[in-house]
C-alpha cells in the first residue's frame, strides 16, 4: 500500500499516473545539485525532511560523537545488508520519552501531557493519602518505610562489596589471556579457556548469592541485592567474553605478521586479513590491549549498558542542570511507587486469607500494573539518562515504543533494549551461527533431523528464552528464598509457541491493531 507518492513520467494507457516510492533524501539533494528538475514535494515528504534536520540538529547540539562505519548513517546507495543490520552498534541517540531533553532542544511536544499526566497522579495520591488519614489518624502508612531502610548500613556495604569485586576481570584478562606469561594451556581461542571463564563467572555469581541468603535480609533488600548482582554478573560475562573474542584477534593477527616477516614476498590476503584485525582491535582511537586498565572497567561499570565496547559515543559535556532534573525525578517516582505500595497493595495482601486469591488478584491488578509503569520509569528514564549524563554516555536509547509491541517477542526487545542486547550479542547471535555451522555436518538421529528442520533463527530464540527463562527463574528464588515449582520458567518458555503461531498465522499477522489487543490483554 503505497502512503505518500511521488508522479514520475506521463499518464499510461489506463489514465492512471505512474508510481513510485518515495525518494530519499539522498536522491533528492544530488537532484538538485545536479540542476535536474525539482521533485514534486508531497506532505509527508516535507515532514520526513523536516524530521531529519531536527535530528540532525539534536545530534549536532549535544550528542557529538567519533564516526566509525557502525555510527554513520547509509546512504542511499548503500543498500542495508543483513550482516549490518544484525551488528550491534552504539549511536548518539536520546530517549523516546524523555522530555526533559526534549526541552533542552527547544521542543515542547509532549510538556504538557507529561504535566497533564503528573497532575492527575498528583491529585489521585492526594485524595488517596486524605482517605488513609481519615480511616487511620496518619497520612502515610509507616510500617514500609521501617522495612525498607532496616539494616539499610549493611545493605550498602555489601552492594560496595559486590560492585568493587566484579573488577577482578581486570587481572583476569590481562594475566591469562593478553599477558607476557601467559599460560599456553589457556589459549583463549581454545575450549578449555572458556571454560575456565565460565567457572570463574559461576563461583562469582554463587558467591555473592550465597552472602546474599545468608543476611537475614527483609524482601525489599534481598529483591533488590539479587538483581543488582544479576546485571554486575552480565556486566562481568560481557567484559571477559568480549576481551576474550580480541585477545583471540589479537593472537591471530601476531601469528600472521609472524608469518608474513618470515617470507619473502608480501601475501596480499595475509595483509588483507591483518588489516581487518586492526580495524577489529582499534576500532575507535583507543587499541586493544590498552584498554586493559581499571580505569576503563570503572567507566563500563558506571555507564548504563551490558554490552562491553572498547569506547562508546559521547556526549561534549555534562549538564548538571539535567542530572538535578533526574534526580528530582528518581526522588519523586519513588515517592509515588512507596504510596502506591503501602497504600493500595499491602493492605490487599494482608486480607488476602479473608477474601480468596481470586478476589485478591483483580484488587491487585491496576495497583501492580501502576507499579510496573513506575518501576520502567525510574529505572529507564530517570536512574539511566542520568548515569549517561554523568558518564558522557550518548546512547540513551534504552527503550523503544514497546507500548506498540503486537506480541511478546516484540515487547521483550523493546521494554529493556540493554538486556535484549546483552542477550542478542551473547546467547541469540553465537547460537545462530553455532547452529548454521553445524548443519553442514552429517549427523545421524535426532539431531539431525531437528538440525534440518528447524532454522537458525527458531534455534537461537529458543535457546535465548532458556537462558532468560533460567535467569529469571534463579533470580526470583534466590530473592523469595521460596521456589514455585518452576512455574515462571515454563510461563516464560510457553511464549515461544505462541508467538511462533503469531508468526505463522496469516490471518493474525495482519492484523495489527487485533495483535496490539491481544498483547495488553496478556499483559
Amino acid at each position: 500500500m503505497f502512503v505518500s507518492q511521488v508522479a514520475d513520467g506521463p499518464p499510461s494507457s489506463h489514465d492512471s499516473p505512474q508510481l513510485r516510492p518515495q525518494m530519499t533524501r539522498g536522491e533528492i539533494e544530488s537532484a538538485l545539485a545536479s540542476g535536474s528538475s525539482p521533485p514534486v514535494f508531497t506532505s509527508s515528504l516535507r515532514r520526513s525532511l523536516r524530521n531529519d534536520r531536527d535530528d540532525s540538529a539534536l545530534d549536532q547540539n549535544h550528542l557529538s560523537h567519533r564516526k566509525t562505519d557502525c555510527s554513520q548513517p547509509l546512504s542511499s546507495n548503500e543498500p542495508e545488508t543483513k550482516e549490518r543490520k544484525n551488528q550491534i552498534c552504539f549511536q548518539p541517540r536520546a530517549s523516546i520519552l524523555d522530555y526533559t531533553e526534549l526541552m533542552y532542544q527547544g521542543s515542547d511536544r509532549i510538556r504538557g501531557l507529561v504535566t497533564c499526566f503528573w497532575t492527575i497522579i498528583g491529585a489521585y495520591l492526594v485524595s488517596l493519602l486524605l482517605s488513609h488519614y481519615e480511616n487511620n489518624g496518619e497520612f502515610l502508612s509507616r510500617g514500609l518505610a521501617s522495612l525498607i531502610f532496616s539494616r539499610g548500613t549493611d545493605l550498602i556495604l555489601s552492594d560496595l562489596a559486590l560492585v568493587l569485586s566484579t573488577s577482578f576481570v581486570v587481572p583476569f584478562v590481562r594475566v591469562l589471556w593478553i599477558g607476557r606469561w601467559q599460560p599456553r594451556f589457556l589459549d583463549p581461542r581454545h575450549s578449555r579457556s572458556m571454560i575456565f571463564q565460565a567457572v570463574a563467572e559461576i563461583g562469582w555469581l554463587v558467591v555473592w548469592y550465597t552472602w546474599q541468603g545468608t543476611r537475614g535480609w527483609p524482601w525489599s533488600q534481598r529483591c533488590f541485592f539479587s538483581l543488582h548482582t544479576a546485571v554486575n554478573w552480565m556486566k562481568v560475562h560481557s567484559y571477559l567474553s568480549t576481551n576474550r573474542r580480541l585477545a583471540c584477534s589479537l593472537r591471530t593477527r601476531n601469528e600472521l605478521e609472524g608469518l608474513q616477516s618470515t617470507r619473502k614476498e608480501q601475501n596480499k590476503v595475509t595483509c588483507m586479513q591483518i588489516k581487518a584485525l586492526d580495524a577489529e582491535l582499534c576500532p575507535y582511537m583507543v587499541r586493544f590491549p590498552e584498554t586493559q586498565t581499571l580505569s576503563n572497567y570503572a567507566m563500563f561499570q558506571l555507564c548504563p549498558t551490558l554490552v562491553y565496547e572498547i569506547e562508546y559515543p559521547r556526549t561534549s559535556r555534562i549538564r548538571w542542570g539535567y542530572v538535578a532534573e533526574k534526580m528530582a525525578g528518581t526522588v519523586g517516582i519513588f515517592i509515588v511507587f512507596y504510596i502506591v505500595v503501602a497504600h493500595l497493595v499491602i493492605p490487599h495482601l494482608e486480607r488476602m486469607h479473608e477474601v480468596g486469591l481470586l478476589l485478591t488478584t483483580v484488587h491487585l491488578m491496576g495497583p501492580m500494573a501502576t507499579c510496573w509503569l513506575l518501576f520502567f520509569f525510574i529505572t529507564f528514564d530517570s536512574i539511566a539518562n542520568g548515569f549517561a549524563e554523568l558518564t558522557c554516555f550518548a546512547d540513551r536509547r534504552f527503550y523503544d515504543d514497546w507500548w506498540n509491541a503486537r506480541g511478546l517477542d516484540e515487547f521483550s526487545r523493546k521494554w529493556n533494549r540493554p538486556v535484549h542486547m546483552f542477550l542478542a550479542r551473547h546467547i541469540y547471535m553465537p547460537v545462530r551461527e553455532l547452529w548454521k555451522n553445524s548443519r553442514d555436518i552429517k549427523r545421524s538421529g535426532f539431531i539431525s533431523r531437528l538440525q534440518k528442520n528447524m532454522p537458525p533463527s527458531v534455534a537461537a530464540m529458543a535457546a535465548t528464552f532458556f537462558f532468560s527463562s533460567i535467569l529469571h527463574e534463579v533470580t526470583i528464588v534466590v530473592a523469595c528464598h521460596r521456589w514455585n515449582h518452576g512455574v515462571f520458567f515454563f510461563s516464560q518458555m510457553l511464549q515461544i509457541p505462541v508467538i511462533l503461531f503469531a508468526e505463522r498465522a496469516a490471518w493474525f499477522r495482519g492484523q495489527q491493531a487485533l495483535r496490539n489487543w491481544s498483547f495488553w490483554l496478556s499483559m
